[in-house]
């Protein structure tokens, strides 16, 4: 005997269904599929409808008991392809979760374009979903507007209303607990792979702060040492120049010592200047330290220009007090020792040698060859 078929009980009319055919969906489907149209990150998101047709009371029903994501319209429909790998893994899906169903339909939510078909829909649904009473649901849910599609007499029909029914429903509820599982799975990926993102970037940037502390701590080192060297060597050679100056009165001690120590002072600095440069990236470089290098470029030139501009003023003054002298006596000059001066160093001024600085000294009874002071007039032979 056959069993009569009976339409739900519990049910919740939506718009105003008429005709002898009518679209019964269950609650936890058309929740999913809602709930897919609200994803906001791509522009297409459609599924695959499981279910069955019946004939009640001179009416075709159309019963909705599942759906599943279709992974090939998350993109964009120029994109979906329904060939047999695709098709397989759908069958496969159903056979886990819906084996008593056959596939019914498709939804589809384009985001903002209404729920309006067009010839591309339309070429998808006749090619993948043929047969009388296979349902198309559209929705869009930046307008709040869904419908359904039910393909009779060669063209899809627009129904003005559908029933949503509420029923115990294992299956869907067991593919949703599958799917929601593989969500948290793939959020939980996501997050680890986030973490180690961050991981690695924090462990570059200290890994930068103690290469550069470590450049800082070799630099100190450096300029210790070097300084230390420079001090020892300006000892060494300090006492080898007053050794043989003391045995040759040629030689100004004092002159010799500066020279030396100003050498030295440079080849440090170059040294560690040197060093800076190979050692310190340019990229780690800060605009302060480019300003303050400007800075004492420009320091030194204008002490360079300062220091040639003094000498010169001073050489023409010597040669002035000298000129100005020299006409005065027809056997000798008098000469107005200024500072810093030494006889070795007037007598190459006049004489242009060294050799004279005993003469000069003999003409004015000098006993000592450094006894002369700024201010005090000195003979000068004639050569």
């Amino acid at each position: 005997m056959k069993t009569e078929q009976q339409l739900p009980k519990n049910i919740r009319q939506i718009g105003s269904p008429a005709g002898h055919t009518k679209v019964y969906i269950e609650d936890y489907v058309i929740t999913f599929l809602n709930a897919l149209a609200m994803d906001h990150n791509t522009f297409v998101r459609g599924a695959i409808l499981f279910g069955e047709k019946k004939n009640i009371n001179q009416d075709t029903v159309i019963f909705i008991r599942g759906a599943i994501e279709g992974q090939n319209l998350e993109l964009d429909l120029d994109e979906a392809v329904f060939d047999d790998a695709v098709w397989r893994e759908i069958y496969q899906q159903k056979d886990r979760f819906f084996p008593d169903l056959e596939v019914i339909g498709w939804a589809l939510s384009r985001m903002g374009f209404s729920v309006r078909l067009n010839d591309k829909i339309k070429k998808t649904h006749f090619e993948n979903f043929p047969g009388e009473g296979k349902v198309l649901y559209m929705v869009d849910h930046l307008e709040q507007e869904d419908a359904f599609y039910v393909y009779r007499g060669q063209d899809l029909v627009r129904q003005n209303g559908y029933y949503i029914y509420y029923e115990r429903n294992p299956m869907m509820q067991d593919y949703l607990v599958e799917r929601n599982q593989k969500i948290r799975e793939a959020q939980s990926y996501e997050n680890m792979l986030e973490a180690k993102r961050d991981e690695k970037v924090i462990r570059q940037f200290r890994e930068k702060i103690s290469k550069t502390a470590k450049a800082n701590n070799r630099r100190g080192m450096l300029r210790k040492v070097t300084s230390a060297a420079a001090a020892a060597m300006v000892v060494v050679v300090g006492g080898s120049v007053y050794y043989y100056a003391k045995n040759d009165t040629t030689v100004n001690l004092r002159d010799m010592v500066r020279g030396a120590v100003q050498t030295m002072g440079n080849g440090v600095k170059d040294q560690i200047s040197s060093d800076e440069d190979s050692e310190i990236p340019a990229t780690l470089e800060t605009e302060a330290e480019t300003e303050e290098t400007t800075e004492e470029k420009a320091e030194t030139t204008a002490g360079t220009e300062t220091g040639t501009e003094d000498d010169s003023s001073e050489r023409t003054e010597a040669s002035s007090s000298t000129e100005a002298v020299s006409g005065n006596t027809g056997s000798s000059q008098t000469y107005t020792v200024r500072r810093g001066d030494t006889l070795v160093s007037i007598s190459v001024r006049m004489y242009g040698t060294q050799k004279k600085a005993e003469d000069i000294k003999n003409a004015n009874n000098i006993e000592n060859g450094d006894r002369i002071y700024p201010g005090q007039k000195l003979v000068i032979p004639n050569s």
